[in-house]
């Protein structure tokens, strides 16, 4: 049997409110499954976090499954045990509805132990017409803190993170593909207008003598419905337009801010780009160019630097003024960063000593405590062996202190696991948006004392806005052909072309006609800008990992299947020739794919 192993193994005692006791919750996010699929369960449900639309896997994958029992397998993945003994359950709805870790829901488990609640407490969860917890109120205020705990943690916050950056660069499968593509061709074979006619004509189809010219198909024209005031250009646009700029350190990114329409771009009388917060690490240069200015974003991470400052979190912010105008045009995209998977030169872990040297503040500061928010979790770190805070007395101890001019919040320590811990705290009631409050924390041993500060400022919690994201944006039998991706990294290859020019972030695909010694080759531009803000758009919405995967094959099967038409168009093959008709030249080939596989996004998004 293989060994499971974790990203992430936690646990953190603390009090809940009203006197009602304290409670332990650990945390396990486990890594993702590499090996083959689970075998097919019979009474396999539905995740209640799915939607109308999203196709789901009829086995059984995810690392979660082998710990939970049958027949409901997948569903209660958040325990709470008294003695040891499960008493009440949470399926993975509240990971996706109350936490917003849509991308963990399959690898997250939870278990709280409440044996360190009051036995009064416990008498009231514990009532004997229960089914599960009384939920009365004592349930509400546990069920308050484990969810505020767990919100607030920067660790499940990194790793949703680092699985929406994999989601973003997904590609798609290519047998997938190549099973819909063959199909696709075949039906077109069997639909598509004949040269001959009858008995003359290879195959199941026939047409009746005498019929002449091709298959007439309609398409019904789909039109958006109102959506209120239409607003008044010119405006500010990103290319490629992502809803969120993923960023890795010491890897720089570029994108094109520019005006629409374009001609607006010589009446612009100003321009400004802010970050906020502000990340001094963060480097944005500009450059003008003629219909617009090209935006290079490089983090650029210091030698020292903590792994536990990640994800850095930052919004940028364009806002320019155009002649003649009286309101300012403003373009907002939300950045993140977020550590390698793997470094070319592994960080080695600092020893740890019997006689500790320092204690500092590891978390990216400044430090936000949300009024009636989650947990503020603020890591440390220190250079004392773990066992040095363990036992009874311990020959550490650490002490917390806070200065605030209302109220002070309730705060928790967890112990120190190598050299790291965390410092939670409770947004309490009373505090108030604007104050600032200043933590001082002591590391206190045999003759020595170690300290540290930091400030945290009070916000008011976000205003709720709805946004909504809007991505840019018959024949004779096959032949044999080759389906090849192509990535950024091949766009500068000499030997290769798109309908005569350079590839680039606005070519979806072409094809090469086939030779002596190669077949049709049909090309695919997994990175072209429309493809990558989609991908963006599908992570902003939150959908299964599944359904992005699947709807990429579906733009990457027609875009292939739509080139393979062009093909046969621009060899006069399968179809009935005017002698008239102009041979589409490259042009014009490149144009129509661009505007086959803009309509597709645009289709899919509707739909």
């Amino acid at each position: 049997m293989t060994a499971t192993q974790s990203e992430l193994d936690k646990s953190v005692t603390m009090a809940v409110g009203q006197g009602f006791g304290t409670i332990t919750i650990r945390v396990v996010v486990l890594q993702k499954q590499m090996a083959a699929a689970a075998a097919p369960s019979e009474s396999l449900q539905l995740p209640l976090d799915v939607v109308s639309n999203e196709m789901l896997p009829e086995t059984d994958k995810r690392p979660t499954s082998t710990f939970l029992e049958e027949p409901k397998r997948g569903r209660q993945v958040c325990v709470f045990l008294i003695n040891g003994q499960r008493q009440h359950a949470w399926d993975n709805q509240f990971i996706v509805r109350d936490l917003e870790l849509k991308y963990l829901r399959t690898r997250l488990l939870v278990v709280v132990d409440c044996d360190g609640l009051k036995p009064e407490a416990i008498a009231e969860l514990m009532q004997g017409s229960r089914n599960q917890f009384y939920e009365g109120h004592v349930y509400s205020a546990l069920e308050s803190r484990v969810l505020a705990t767990l919100k607030g943690d920067p660790d499940l916050r990194r790793l949703e993170e680092q699985a929406e950056d994999e989601i973003a660069n997904l590609q798609a499968g290519d047998e997938a593909v190549k099973a819909a593509l063959d199909q696709l061709i075949e039906a077109h074979h069997d639909a598509a207008s004949h040269a001959n006619h009858g008995h003359q004509e290879t195959g199941e189809s026939t047409r009746e003598p005498g019929v002449t010219g091709g298959l007439v198909q309609t398409q019904q024209v789909v039109r958006e419905g109102d959506a209120g005031p239409t607003g008044n250009e010119p405006v500010l646009q990103l290319r490629p337009d992502v809803a969120t700029i993923r960023l890795k350190p010491n890897e720089s990114r570029r994108f094109m801010l520019h005006s629409r329409p374009e001609s607006a771009w010589r009446d612009l009388g100003g321009m400004s780009i802010t970050l906020d917060p502000p990340i001094k690490e963060l480097q944005v240069s500009r450059s003008a160019q003629l219909n617009g200015e090209e935006l290079t974003l490089l983090f650029q991470e210091p030698e020292d630097f903590d792994d536990d400052e990640y994800p850095i979190d930052t919004t940028l912010r364009a806002s320019a003024v155009f002649a003649g105008r009286l309101e300012t045009r403003l373009l907002e995209r939300r950045v993140v960063i977020t550590p390698p998977k793997e470094r070319s030169k592994p960080k080695l872990p600092k020893p740890l000593l019997d006689e500790p040297t320092f204690l500092k503040v590891t978390s990216r500061q400044p430090i936000k405590l949300v009024v009636d928010g989650p947990d503020m979790h603020v890591k440390l770190r220190w250079d004392g062996k773990d066992e040095l805070a363990s036992g009874n007395p311990a020959q550490w101890t650490f002490r917390v202190s806070c200065e605030s001019p209302s109220v002070e919040p309730p705060m928790f320590l967890t112990r120190p696991y190598e050299g790291r811990f965390e410092l939670l705290i409770q947004a309490a009631t009373g505090l108030k948006a604007g104050e600032q409050l200043k933590f001082d924390v002591e590391a206190m041993g045999p003759g020595k004392t170690l300290a540290t500060a930091f400030l945290a400022d009070v916000v008011e919690p976000p205003s709720a806005r709805k946004v909504t994201s809007k991505a840019a944006g018959g024949g004779q039998r096959r032949p044999p052909y080759d389906l090849k991706y192509l990535y950024k990294a091949d766009w500068t290859n000499e030997d290769l072309d798109c309908f005569d020019q350079p590839w680039s972030g606005g070519h979806p695909g072409s094809f090469e006609a086939p030779s002596a010694k190669s077949p049709l080759t049909i090309f695919i531009n997994s990175d072209t800008d429309l493809l990558v803000a989609y991908r963006e758009a599908l992570i902003a919405k939150k959908l299964a990992e599944t359904t992005i995967h699947q709807r990429i094959n579906k733009y990457t099967t027609h875009v292939a299947f739509h080139l393979y038409q062009m093909y046969q168009k621009q060899a006069g093959l399968g179809s009935r020739q005017d002698a008239s008709a102009d041979v589409p030249t490259e042009p014009m080939m490149r144009d129509e794919i661009q505007r086959v596989a803009n309509t597709l996004i645009k289709l899919m998004e509707m739909t």
